[in-house]
């Protein structure tokens, strides 16, 4: 494949995967000139958590139906209240 035939499909990349082949293409050259370059250690466990994250389903919660939390809080602030008044 030639470079000019590559151009194109580079830029139809998204910014991540650009820096990934950037990265890619650093370690292959290097690797040719006889550096071996590798990752440093808090890179890879910052890579390890990003991919765990990825991987994890968040849960929302929210008070709209928590009739019980809200009756709590409005205690609380009831007694809060007589004890300023106090």
């Amino acid at each position: 494949m030639l470079l000019t035939e590559l151009f194109p499909v580079v830029s139809q990349l998204s910014h991540q995967d650009k820096l990934r082949l950037i990265h890619f293409l650093l370690l292959a050259v290097a690797k040719e000139e006889g550096y071996e370059l590798q990752p440093n250690e808090t890179q890879t466990q910052e890579n390890l958590l990003l991919e765990q994250l990825e991987a994890t389903e968040a849960v929302v919660w929210s008070p709209y139906d928590a009739h019980g939390a809200a009756q709590t809080l409005s205690e609380l602030l009831v007694a809060a209240r007589q004890e300023d008044n106090a």
